[in-house]
């Protein structure tokens, strides 16, 4: 079955989903993610040893940490969030073992475990900060509904989150730090709070440290075998100049003129 997005996802949403997909694979295959622990263990026999089996993954914070049996799971159980749709445990398994290497501070409560007729409803409340260089929070409340079919096993697990998911994008641009504690920090600060100064000065440290080799190789170049700038160089000049200009910005702000 191929991805199915949720009804209630945009395009953007989607887009912001494949893309954390697509990091957390990245981090497996350059060896940055979390080994995904391998589903095993006998399957339940009736359902009030299924809810067990499932209470047992809970406890081992499987839907962050990727961690827990995951018997009572059927191997190619659909999972589903507001933002897509997927088949498969050893893939929902990957993902979330991969993504939670990037959490930190995890706080997950589980503030309700209700048996129902078609398997199980759990509601949650979840925080982390997210190990990125601006070091955004990450926090939600929701439930989880597992759907039990007549083996007693779960065919769909849909993660229902009780906040917009734009304002999730959101917060994830804003760093969890309320005084920033580096330049990530500070621009991300800035630009989400539409500082478009401080941004700049935030980040001119590092444009000027990309741009101004290049652009003054490519200068170089140009001036002894006597061509006209290319594309790029005039790219990596415009970059040069916004560096400066960030600089400037930035020491300006400092004696308090801007």
């Amino acid at each position: 079955m191929e991805d199915r997005p949720d009804v209630g996802a945009s395009a953007v949403e989607r887009a912001a989903w494949a893309g954390a997909e697509a990091v957390g694979r990245a981090m497996e295959l350059t060896g940055g993610g979390t080994k995904p622990v391998i589903a095993g263990g006998a399957r339940p026999s009736d359902r009030k040893e299924a809810i067990e089996a499932i209470r047992e993954d809970y406890d081992e914070n499987y839907f962050v940490s990727g961690a827990g049996k995951m018997r009572a799971y059927d191997d190619q159980c659909e999972f589903a969030d507001p933002f897509a749709s997927f088949r498969g445990v050893e893939r929902f398994k990957r993902n979330v073992s991969n993504l939670g290497g990037l959490m930190r501070d995890v706080d997950l409560k589980i503030t309700s475990f209700e048996e129902t007729k078609d398997g199980l409803q759990t509601e949650w409340k979840f925080s982390c900060v997210l190990d990125l260089p601006w070091r955004p929070l990450l926090a939600a409340s929701g439930g989880t509904t597992h759907t039990l079919n007549d083996d007693h096993l779960v065919v769909r697990h849909y993660e229902r989150w009780d906040v917009e998911p734009g304002k999730v994008l959101k917060a994830l641009l804003r760093p969890a730090s309320k005084i920033p504690e580096n330049q990530a920090e500070v621009f991300m600060a800035s630009l989400t709070s539409g500082d478009v100064i401080g941004a700049l000065g935030a980040s001119a440290g590092v444009l000027l440290t990309v741009s101004a080799p290049i652009w003054v190789t490519s200068a170089l170049l140009r001036a002894v075998t006597h061509t006209e700038a290319t594309g790029l160089e005039s790219a990596f000049g415009g970059l040069f100049v916004l560096a400066c200009a960030g600089q400037i910005a930035k020491f300006l702000r400092g004696i308090g003129i801007s």
